[in-house]
């Protein structure tokens, strides 16, 4: 009687030494990710990559990963004896095939310490678009408001107060919806200065407010920094749009936010290069669009910011508060 004898084969495992090769490498990867993390912090440039919000969660991460790498470091070194179990993914098998997963893992991060750290500039705004305005057409007040506290159809903003005989002309700034309440508090603000300055912390904030009370803000002085644009829809003789990225998480959800310049001999500007713009406010069309247009009175070329990102703010009212008040001290 002929005994049929079946053997079960075991895939080969992969040799001591082998794996430790494979951990020694994983270790400089996740170490040299911390190191470069460590890197752009002390650089002063993970702004390049990050809203600030998102640099906090980012900046607790080297320490865990130093902890990962040194434990995996020592696997490679002393591990000897260590073999590879069915409990997870094998290592990649072969030169070409492990120099081919590792290299597309450590490029980035070679790229990352190699390359210069730069911000976003025109080239990447052509791309996405550069956005010329900021509030939906629906909502801005273009037209003289009444007079008459009684017609403005806000009795929440007058009931507590009646309205003193001094403040007939008073310019006021009454939100289309609850929604634009928080602009509508800003531009009171905002209109009370003599020369509106556009701070970066409320970069959009500001020229949002401005671009819904247009009729209002006409012929206010005004200041702001950015960076020089053009497309080819300017005439580059005398105009040209002055930008910012805003960045929600990360350079790659950011948006070219602009308004456009008026000024003789605009075309001595180079594009890219970053301005600050004093002027006056006016309105102009933008592709059949009505936008704000700054009449520049004085062009003066500066550095990039330190931040040249701006970022939304959650209250901007508040946060015009708190840089005045820092002014003042």
């Amino acid at each position: 009687m002929n005994h049929t004898v079946y053997t079960m084969t075991q895939p080969p495992v992969p040799r001591s030494h082998i794996i430790q090769w494979h951990n020694l490498i994983r270790a400089v990867w996740i170490g040299g990710l911390a190191v470069y993390i460590i890197h752009l912090n002390s650089s002063d440039s993970l702004h390049y990559y990050l809203a600030p919000t998102m640099q906090k969660l980012l900046l607790c991460c080297p320490v865990p990963l130093l902890f990962i790498a040194a434990i995996m470091a020592w696997h490679g070194l002393f591990g000897r004896n260590e073999v590879h179990c069915d409990c997870e993914h094998p290592p990649p098998s072969g030169f070409l095939r492990s120099a081919l997963v590792y290299g597309l893992i450590a490029l980035p991060l070679l790229l990352g310490f190699l390359l210069p750290d730069r911000a976003l500039g025109s080239s990447m705004a052509s791309q996405k678009g550069m956005s010329l305005t900021y509030a939906p057409p629906e909502i801005r007040r273009k037209e003289p408001l009444p007079t008459l506290a009684s017609e403005l159809n806000v009795h929440d903003l007058v009931q507590q107060t009646p309205v003193p005989p001094s403040s007939v002309t008073k310019v006021q700034f009454v939100p289309p919806d609850e929604y634009s309440r928080e602009f509508a508090e800003l531009a009171e603000k905002l209109y009370a200065e003599p020369v509106i300055d556009v701070y970066p912390e409320i970069f959009s904030e500001t020229l949002g407010t401005i671009d819904m009370f247009q009729r209002q803000f006409a012929g206010k002085d005004i200041s702001l920094t950015g960076f020089v644009y053009r497309d080819k829809s300017m005439e580059h003789e005398s105009h040209f749009a002055l930008g910012r990225f805003l960045v929600m998480c990360c350079p790659a959800d950011a948006a070219p936010f602009g308004v456009m310049i008026h000024i003789p001999d605009a075309d001595n500007f180079p594009t890219d290069s970053w301005v600050q713009i004093d002027g006056t406010i006016g309105s102009a069309q933008v592709d059949g669009k009505d936008t704000i247009e700054i009449r520049a009175t004085k062009v003066m070329l500066v550095e990039q910011p330190a931040t040249p990102y701006i970022y939304t703010s959650a209250d901007s009212v508040m946060a015009y508060e708190n840089i005045k008040f820092l002014q003042r001290k």
